[in-house]
Protein backbone atom coordinates (compact mmCIF):
# COMPACT_ATOMS: atom_id res chain seq x y z
CA UNK A 1 0.00 0.00 0.00
CA UNK A 2 1.30 3.35 -1.18
CA UNK A 3 2.44 5.41 2.18
CA UNK A 4 1.72 8.50 0.60
CA UNK A 5 -2.57 6.87 1.04
CA UNK A 6 -2.03 7.00 4.80
CA UNK A 7 -1.81 11.06 4.78
CA UNK A 8 -4.64 12.43 6.09
CA UNK A 9 -6.27 15.79 4.05
CA UNK A 10 -9.66 15.93 5.61
CA UNK A 11 -11.77 16.48 8.42
CA UNK A 12 -12.47 12.40 9.92
CA UNK A 13 -16.72 14.00 9.84
CA UNK A 14 -16.61 15.33 6.05
CA UNK A 15 -18.51 12.41 4.59
CA UNK A 16 -20.34 11.54 8.25
CA UNK A 17 -23.15 8.98 7.58
CA UNK A 18 -22.57 9.04 3.73
CA UNK A 19 -22.46 6.31 1.67
CA UNK A 20 -19.89 5.68 -1.03
CA UNK A 21 -19.89 3.30 -4.41
CA UNK A 22 -16.12 3.42 -5.85
CA UNK A 23 -15.90 1.43 -8.79
CA UNK A 24 -12.37 0.02 -10.03
CA UNK A 25 -11.08 0.66 -5.90
CA UNK A 26 -8.69 -2.75 -5.58
CA UNK A 27 -5.62 0.09 -7.13
CA UNK A 28 -4.69 3.19 -8.36
CA UNK A 29 -6.80 6.13 -7.94
CA UNK A 30 -9.98 4.28 -6.98
CA UNK A 31 -8.14 3.04 -3.95
CA UNK A 32 -6.85 6.45 -3.03
CA UNK A 33 -10.55 7.71 -3.45
CA UNK A 34 -12.19 4.72 -0.78
CA UNK A 35 -9.82 4.96 1.14
CA UNK A 36 -10.04 8.74 1.86
CA UNK A 37 -13.66 8.73 1.69
CA UNK A 38 -13.58 6.05 4.64
CA UNK A 39 -11.15 8.30 6.46
CA UNK A 40 -13.47 10.71 6.17
CA UNK A 41 -16.13 8.92 7.63
CA UNK A 42 -18.09 7.26 4.48
CA UNK A 43 -19.51 3.71 4.70
CA UNK A 44 -17.55 2.48 1.31
CA UNK A 45 -18.78 -0.21 -1.33
CA UNK A 46 -15.41 -1.45 -3.10
CA UNK A 47 -16.74 -2.50 -6.66
CA UNK A 48 -13.84 -4.69 -9.12
CA UNK A 49 -13.16 -7.25 -11.13
CA UNK A 50 -10.42 -8.68 -8.97
CA UNK A 51 -11.33 -9.87 -5.52
CA UNK A 52 -8.02 -10.14 -4.12
CA UNK A 53 -7.30 -6.44 -4.74
CA UNK A 54 -10.83 -5.47 -3.52
CA UNK A 55 -10.02 -7.19 -0.33
CA UNK A 56 -6.24 -6.11 0.36
CA UNK A 57 -8.05 -2.52 -0.03
CA UNK A 58 -11.11 -3.24 2.62
CA UNK A 59 -8.73 -4.86 4.99
CA UNK A 60 -6.35 -1.78 4.73
CA UNK A 61 -10.16 0.40 5.96
CA UNK A 62 -10.98 -2.27 8.06
CA UNK A 63 -7.41 -1.69 9.87
CA UNK A 64 -7.82 2.39 10.12
CA UNK A 65 -12.24 1.71 11.70
CA UNK A 66 -14.03 2.15 8.49
CA UNK A 67 -16.89 0.43 7.68
CA UNK A 68 -16.41 -1.05 4.07
CA UNK A 69 -17.85 -3.86 1.55
CA UNK A 70 -15.77 -5.45 -1.21
CA UNK A 71 -18.22 -6.27 -4.46
CA UNK A 72 -16.98 -8.19 -6.86
CA UNK A 73 -18.91 -7.14 -10.39
CA UNK A 74 -18.12 -5.96 -13.66
CA UNK A 75 -19.55 -2.15 -14.56
CA UNK A 76 -20.33 -3.61 -17.78
CA UNK A 77 -22.95 -5.96 -16.73
CA UNK A 78 -26.38 -4.74 -15.65
CA UNK A 79 -27.46 -7.99 -13.58
CA UNK A 80 -23.81 -7.91 -11.66
CA UNK A 81 -24.23 -4.03 -10.55
CA UNK A 82 -27.60 -4.25 -9.73
CA UNK A 83 -26.99 -7.35 -7.20
CA UNK A 84 -24.14 -4.94 -5.99
CA UNK A 85 -26.68 -2.48 -5.09
CA UNK A 86 -29.25 -4.78 -3.65
CA UNK A 87 -26.30 -5.76 -1.11
CA UNK A 88 -25.59 -1.97 -0.40
CA UNK A 89 -29.14 -1.25 0.13
CA UNK A 90 -29.33 -4.52 2.37
CA UNK A 91 -26.03 -3.87 4.22
CA UNK A 92 -26.60 0.27 4.82
CA UNK A 93 -30.03 1.29 2.88
CA UNK A 94 -28.82 3.76 1.28
CA UNK A 95 -25.96 5.56 -1.41
CA UNK A 96 -25.46 8.85 -1.40
CA UNK A 97 -22.12 8.72 -3.60
CA UNK A 98 -21.11 7.14 -6.60
CA UNK A 99 -17.65 7.47 -7.92
CA UNK A 100 -17.58 6.05 -11.87
CA UNK A 101 -13.59 5.66 -12.11
CA UNK A 102 -13.21 2.42 -13.32
CA UNK A 103 -12.17 1.93 -17.11
CA UNK A 104 -9.89 1.06 -19.47
CA UNK A 105 -7.97 1.32 -22.88
CA UNK A 106 -4.84 0.49 -24.92
CA UNK A 107 -2.79 2.31 -26.82
CA UNK A 108 -2.78 2.19 -30.51
CA UNK A 109 -2.75 4.41 -33.82
CA UNK A 110 -6.44 4.96 -34.90
CA UNK A 111 -5.72 2.90 -38.17
CA UNK A 112 -4.90 -0.04 -36.25
CA UNK A 113 -7.80 0.32 -34.12
CA UNK A 114 -10.03 -2.58 -34.82
CA UNK A 115 -13.64 -2.15 -35.20
CA UNK A 116 -13.80 -4.93 -32.35
CA UNK A 117 -11.42 -2.71 -30.41
CA UNK A 118 -13.16 0.49 -30.83
CA UNK A 119 -16.39 -1.45 -29.75
CA UNK A 120 -14.45 -2.94 -26.31
CA UNK A 121 -13.41 0.52 -25.20
CA UNK A 122 -16.31 2.74 -25.65
CA UNK A 123 -18.72 -0.43 -24.01
CA UNK A 124 -15.51 -0.55 -21.02
CA UNK A 125 -15.84 3.69 -20.18
CA UNK A 126 -18.96 5.11 -22.16
CA UNK A 127 -21.46 2.03 -21.70
CA UNK A 128 -20.48 1.40 -18.56
CA UNK A 129 -20.61 4.62 -17.23
CA UNK A 130 -24.33 4.78 -17.94
CA UNK A 131 -25.23 1.56 -16.74
CA UNK A 132 -23.16 2.89 -13.08
CA UNK A 133 -25.09 6.27 -13.28
CA UNK A 134 -29.04 5.13 -14.36
CA UNK A 135 -28.79 1.96 -11.81
CA UNK A 136 -27.29 4.49 -8.96
CA UNK A 137 -30.10 6.56 -9.70
CA UNK A 138 -33.54 4.21 -9.90
CA UNK A 139 -32.36 2.46 -6.96
CA UNK A 140 -31.24 5.42 -4.43
CA UNK A 141 -30.87 9.02 -6.15
CA UNK A 142 -33.81 9.91 -8.06
CA UNK A 143 -35.71 9.27 -4.52
CA UNK A 144 -32.71 11.16 -2.01
CA UNK A 145 -30.54 12.81 -4.26
CA UNK A 146 -26.72 12.46 -4.58
CA UNK A 147 -23.08 13.17 -5.86
CA UNK A 148 -22.10 11.27 -9.20
CA UNK A 149 -18.19 12.08 -9.77
CA UNK A 150 -17.41 10.69 -13.43
CA UNK A 151 -13.59 10.08 -13.83
CA UNK A 152 -12.57 10.63 -17.06
CA UNK A 153 -9.43 11.24 -18.67
CA UNK A 154 -7.94 15.14 -20.65
CA UNK A 155 -9.87 15.17 -24.11
CA UNK A 156 -10.04 19.22 -24.33
CA UNK A 157 -6.94 18.54 -26.86
CA UNK A 158 -5.86 15.86 -29.40
CA UNK A 159 -4.73 12.52 -27.67
CA UNK A 160 -3.23 10.58 -30.50
CA UNK A 161 -3.07 6.93 -30.09
CA UNK A 162 -5.91 7.03 -27.78
CA UNK A 163 -8.84 7.68 -30.27
CA UNK A 164 -11.41 5.15 -28.86
CA UNK A 165 -10.86 6.44 -25.48
CA UNK A 166 -11.06 10.35 -26.67
CA UNK A 167 -14.44 9.24 -28.34
CA UNK A 168 -15.65 7.06 -25.00
CA UNK A 169 -14.40 9.58 -22.28
CA UNK A 170 -15.58 12.83 -24.46
CA UNK A 171 -19.25 10.58 -24.41
CA UNK A 172 -18.95 10.92 -20.55
CA UNK A 173 -18.57 14.80 -20.48
CA UNK A 174 -21.10 15.16 -22.56
CA UNK A 175 -23.86 12.49 -20.89
CA UNK A 176 -22.56 14.20 -17.39
CA UNK A 177 -23.52 17.74 -18.27
CA UNK A 178 -26.61 16.75 -19.89
CA UNK A 179 -27.70 13.88 -17.10
CA UNK A 180 -26.58 17.33 -14.52
CA UNK A 181 -29.36 19.77 -16.50
CA UNK A 182 -32.14 17.44 -16.21
CA UNK A 183 -31.28 15.42 -12.91
CA UNK A 184 -30.94 18.60 -10.52
CA UNK A 185 -34.79 18.62 -9.72
CA UNK A 186 -33.57 15.46 -8.00
CA UNK A 187 -31.14 16.78 -5.93
CA UNK A 188 -28.52 14.52 -7.51
CA UNK A 189 -25.38 16.50 -8.23
CA UNK A 190 -22.92 14.83 -11.26
CA UNK A 191 -19.41 16.17 -12.32
CA UNK A 192 -16.51 15.06 -14.17
CA UNK A 193 -12.56 14.67 -12.71
CA UNK A 194 -10.21 14.69 -15.55
CA UNK A 195 -7.10 13.67 -14.43
CA UNK A 196 -2.88 14.03 -16.52
CA UNK A 197 -1.13 11.54 -16.84
CA UNK A 198 -1.03 9.36 -13.37
CA UNK A 199 1.34 7.40 -11.95
CA UNK A 200 -1.15 4.86 -10.76
CA UNK A 201 -0.22 0.85 -11.37
CA UNK A 202 0.32 -0.88 -8.53
CA UNK A 203 3.53 -2.54 -9.47
CA UNK A 204 4.88 1.20 -10.06
CA UNK A 205 5.24 0.67 -14.29
CA UNK A 206 4.01 3.24 -16.28
CA UNK A 207 3.30 2.90 -20.13
CA UNK A 208 5.33 5.55 -20.34
CA UNK A 209 8.86 5.24 -19.59
CA UNK A 210 9.97 7.63 -16.79
CA UNK A 211 13.23 8.86 -18.26
CA UNK A 212 11.48 9.85 -21.84
CA UNK A 213 8.88 11.42 -19.82
CA UNK A 214 10.71 13.48 -17.80
CA UNK A 215 12.47 15.17 -21.04
CA UNK A 216 8.61 15.51 -22.38
CA UNK A 217 7.98 18.61 -20.50
CA UNK A 218 4.77 17.50 -20.66
CA UNK A 219 3.10 19.77 -17.71
CA UNK A 220 4.21 22.43 -15.93
CA UNK A 221 4.97 21.29 -12.70
CA UNK A 222 7.27 18.45 -14.42
CA UNK A 223 6.02 15.46 -12.33
CA UNK A 224 3.67 12.74 -12.93
CA UNK A 225 0.08 12.79 -11.27
CA UNK A 226 -0.29 10.40 -7.74
CA UNK A 227 -3.45 8.74 -6.95
CA UNK A 228 -3.90 11.08 -4.21
CA UNK A 229 -3.71 14.22 -6.21
CA UNK A 230 -7.04 12.82 -8.28
CA UNK A 231 -8.51 11.61 -4.73
CA UNK A 232 -8.64 14.66 -3.22
CA UNK A 233 -10.56 16.79 -5.73
CA UNK A 234 -12.97 13.89 -5.86
CA UNK A 235 -13.86 13.57 -2.00
CA UNK A 236 -13.80 17.53 -2.53
CA UNK A 237 -16.87 17.08 -4.74
CA UNK A 238 -18.51 14.53 -2.58
CA UNK A 239 -18.63 16.32 0.18
CA UNK A 240 -20.77 19.41 1.63
CA UNK A 241 -17.68 21.73 0.09
CA UNK A 242 -19.30 20.47 -3.88
CA UNK A 243 -22.73 21.22 -2.71
CA UNK A 244 -23.09 24.39 -5.44
CA UNK A 245 -21.22 22.58 -8.28
CA UNK A 246 -22.55 20.22 -10.64
CA UNK A 247 -22.47 19.71 -14.72
CA UNK A 248 -18.67 21.03 -14.05
CA UNK A 249 -15.44 19.03 -15.42
CA UNK A 250 -12.51 19.45 -13.49
CA UNK A 251 -8.99 19.27 -14.94
CA UNK A 252 -6.55 17.64 -12.16
CA UNK A 253 -3.34 17.34 -14.97
CA UNK A 254 -0.20 19.80 -13.21
CA UNK A 255 -1.30 22.31 -15.98
CA UNK A 256 -0.91 19.84 -19.15
CA UNK A 257 -3.02 21.40 -21.36
CA UNK A 258 -1.43 24.68 -20.74
CA UNK A 259 1.35 22.89 -22.57
CA UNK A 260 1.80 22.19 -25.98
CA UNK A 261 -0.19 19.25 -27.18
CA UNK A 262 2.05 16.07 -27.18
CA UNK A 263 1.11 12.45 -28.89
CA UNK A 264 1.07 10.22 -25.86
CA UNK A 265 1.34 7.37 -28.29
CA UNK A 266 5.19 8.86 -28.88
CA UNK A 267 5.98 8.57 -24.93
CA UNK A 268 5.02 5.13 -24.89
CA UNK A 269 7.42 2.30 -23.47
CA UNK A 270 8.33 0.69 -26.65
CA UNK A 271 8.85 -2.54 -24.26
CA UNK A 272 5.37 -2.30 -22.61
CA UNK A 273 3.88 -1.32 -26.38
CA UNK A 274 5.19 -4.84 -27.87
CA UNK A 275 3.66 -6.96 -25.22
CA UNK A 276 0.30 -5.36 -25.77
CA UNK A 277 0.95 -6.01 -29.47
CA UNK A 278 0.09 -2.53 -30.60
Amino acid sequence: MDVNLAKKRFSDDLLAGKVALVSGSGSGMGQATAIEMARCGAKVALYGRTPKKLEKTAEFIRSAGGDVLAIKGDTREIEQIQAAHDQIKKQWGRLDILVNNAGGQYVSPAKDITFTGFDAVIRNNLYATWYMTKLAADNFMFENGGKIINVTAVVKQALSGFAHSVAARGGVVALSKTLAHEWARYGILINCVAPGTVKSFPDGHYPIAMGTWEKSNRNLLNRMGRSEDISGMITFLASELGDFITGEEFYVDGGETLNVSHSAADLIDPDLKAKQGH
